[in-house]
């Protein structure tokens, strides 16, 4: 049962008539994984969560949550909270009314929504706005509710849709330090989002869609390091002064291009090869008794992987 995953998306296809929106994508969320679905607006992102809900039928392909096909509802989505195309909360209501009524819904009794209420509106810093209408609060505030409704029954599985789409900064990094929460619980999130920075800072992998299907997905780390671009530059800064020794340690290391020394306490080093090989030219700077002080990295990012892989599509 160690094995069983999150999330297990295979094959799926979705078309309305002759219009196929989602074209044989399958994809794996492992437990306590962070996974994003990136893609521009149209992409098939949203269509892909609602099948992952069960809010609409596949037309073909096999979708299962925890071991369990979706096409059971009830025992697949047992531990499941989800966040679909934000939806606004009802106005007159205030966040306690909001948590007792989707209680309700989902069987929990009243000590069970006690607490729990409590524990999400906290979490959500809401606690002490919990008696005021919802009606007057920010859009920030309103999806920070839509997420407390979604974590109420304390899934062990979260999937959200594009969670900080038109909020202004506060309100993105609000939500996103709110996520990074979740991903210390050991809980496991599928997160679609056009934004590149979101994946880059809350997940650990990514599957990429364009125009309906998976063009690419994986560990984000294992992409970009078997991506076909340039190397990568890391800035290494020394406490004491860069002698030969070093120069010449890391020039002999895997994936090292070039070394060039900018002045006395820092060298580039330019790189291109596996995460492994990235850790040893640090590791060989941190023990070579000069005192590393920091280490920069630039050029290949998801951003460039994901153009690279966009342009190859088109192409």
């Amino acid at each position: 049962m160690n094995d069983v995953k999150a999330i297990e998306v295979s094959h799926l296809v979705k078309r309305y008539g002759s219009f196929t929106a989602v074209s044989d994508i399958s994809f794996d969320v492992a437990k306590g994984e962070f996974m994003g679905l990136l893609g521009p607006n149209g992409a098939g992102k949203s269509t892909t969560l609602k099948a992952v809900t069960g809010l609409l039928r596949p037309t073909s392909g096999e979708i299962r949550i925890q071991g369990v096909d979706i096409k059971d509802h009830r025992k697949a989505l047992e531990h499941v909270g989800c966040v679909i195309e934000t939806p606004m909360p009802y106005g007159d209501f205030t966040p306690a009314d909001l948590l007792q009524h989707v209680g309700r819904i989902y069987g929990l009794d009243k000590a069970e929504i006690a607490i729990r209420g409590r524990d999400v509106l906290e979490e959500m810093k809401l606690w002490d706005w919990r008696y005021k209408k919802i009606d007057g609060f920010s859009k920030g505030m309103k999806q920070r509710v839509v997420l407390a409704q979604a974590l109420l029954p304390n899934p062990d599985i979260i999937v959200l849709d594009e969670p900080t789409s038109g909020l202004d900064p506060r309100g993105m990094v609000e939500v996103r330090e709110i996520l990074k929460g979740l991903k210390r619980k050991d809980r496991s999130l599928l997160i679609s989002t056009h934004i590149l920075s979101e994946i880059s800072e809350l997940c650990g992998s990514v599957t990429m869609i364009r125009d309906g299907e998976a063009i690419i997905s994986g560990d984000v780390s294992e992409l970009l390091s078997g991506s076909r671009m340039g190397p990568i530059t890391l800035e290494i800064k020394m406490l004491k002064t860069i002698g030969p020794e070093l120069i010449s340690e890391l020039e002999s290391s895997t994936g090292v291009r070039d070394c060039e020394r900018m002045g006395d306490h820092v060298v580039k080093v330019s790189f291109m090869g596996s995460s492994e090989e990235q850790a040893e030219i640090v590791s060989k700077a941190y023990n070579s008794g000069l005192g590393l002080m920091s280490v920069n990295e630039s050029g290949k990012n998801l951003e460039s992987l994901y153009m690279e892989m966009t342009e190859e599509e088109s192409a």
